[in-house]
């Protein structure tokens, strides 16, 4: 078994508002393994962004990392020197943004970010060797006239297209953990599909683990190995991509599940789930998703459930996971 390359563990992070002190990631942790794909879903505001975000020690103030560990190939980046964490970002982990037109530098050209943040991790490499390099990756990632290309501004591109430079920049230090944070956001079907095949072309080409944020479960059933749900900033549910949705030992995953289109079934309208999620801040005793569940039981509303083994490399924070696993066997 490989030893995991990044490691999150009990992860909390906070944010200082008007209001008080808000919780946007309560205890939550993952493992993500050399050269795998792990899926992080969850309706907005779950924590996944914040969580990949506090790996690379990008929580600022008024947010904080309040506790937790990050392990980066055996080194917990929280006790790195600003310095030493510059240089893993962008180096060994790289980042995709969810909007490439706030991402990328509006005042510098394409070609000049590409060529910075090649120079940047290798002092060494000249201009022109970087601007070979840059105009060869916007051409990898399919950006046509590359070398002429590099010479115009982000506001140039279209909206694809500048998803394409994000990637080209992200790859450009040939990374070990590739962290892509809602790639497909904002972008036409056909756009997305050409996208989610150049994060594969990344993978092929550098051998990078990638996480991958996403709030659309059939880019996950496409993309990834193992998925990660999220809710009000814990991870209720982890396991093989297969097996989770084959059959979900969590009544959050069962619904994010249920409430996907089918088209085997002749359906009028989409089954939502209801209620929403916790207000940001706020405090339950219990499961915060047991006003949504229609599992709900008085254990719920008072006692907080834990990850608990579901199966082999499975989880569930329910009290009664093993009614949804005898569902799925009565059924």
């Amino acid at each position: 078994m490989n030893a995991p390359l990044l490691e999150i563990e009990d992860l909390v992070v906070e944010f200082d508002t008007d209001e008080g002190t808000v919780r946007a990631v309560d205890g939550a942790g993952y493992t993500v393994l050399p050269g795998e794909t792990l899926g992080v879903v969850g309706e907005s505001g779950s924590g996944k962004s914040v969580t990949a975000m506090s790996a690379l020690g990008l929580i600022k103030p008024p947010g904080r990392v309040a506790s937790g560990r990050v392990v980066f190939d055996g080194v917990d980046l929280r006790g790195l020197p600003p310095r030493e964490l510059r240089r893993l970002r962008g180096g060994r982990i790289a980042m995709i943004f969810q909007d490439p037109m706030t991402a990328l530098n509006p005042v510098m050209t394409i070609g000049g970010q590409l060529t910075e943040a090649l120079r940047l991790h290798d002092a060494r490499m000249s201009r022109a060797a970087a601007r070979r390099r840059a105009a060869d990756l916007l051409a990898l990632v399919g950006v046509p006239g590359a070398a002429k290309r590099l010479k115009q501004y982000p506001h140039e591109f279209s909206g694809g297209m500048r998803q394409r430079a994000m990637i080209a920049m992200a790859i450009a230090n040939e990374p070990d953990l590739l962290i892509a944070d809602e790639p497909t956001t904002a972008l036409d079907v056909t756009v997305q599909a050409q996208v989610l095949d150049l994060l594969r072309e990344a993978r092929r080409e550098t051998g990078a683990a990638t996480v991958l944020i996403t709030h659309d479960l059939g880019v996950v059933a496409e993309m990834a190995d193992r998925v990660v749900v999220m809710y009000a900033g814990r991870v209720v549910e982890h396991g093989p991509v297969a097996e989770i949705f084959r059959a979900p030992r969590h009544p959050y995953t069962r619904g994010l599940l249920d409430s996907l289109p089918r088209m085997d079934e002749d359906a009028d309208e989409l089954t939502p789930i209801p209620g929403a999620p916790p207000a940001p801040g706020e405090v339950t005793a219990g499961c915060p998703f047991a006003p949504r569940c229609a599992m709900v039981r008085d254990r719920c509303r008072t006692e907080r459930p834990e990850p608990a083994p579901t199966g082999p490399g499975r989880t569930s924070a329910c009290h009664f996971h093993a009614e949804l696993a005898g569902e799925d066997t009565d059924g």
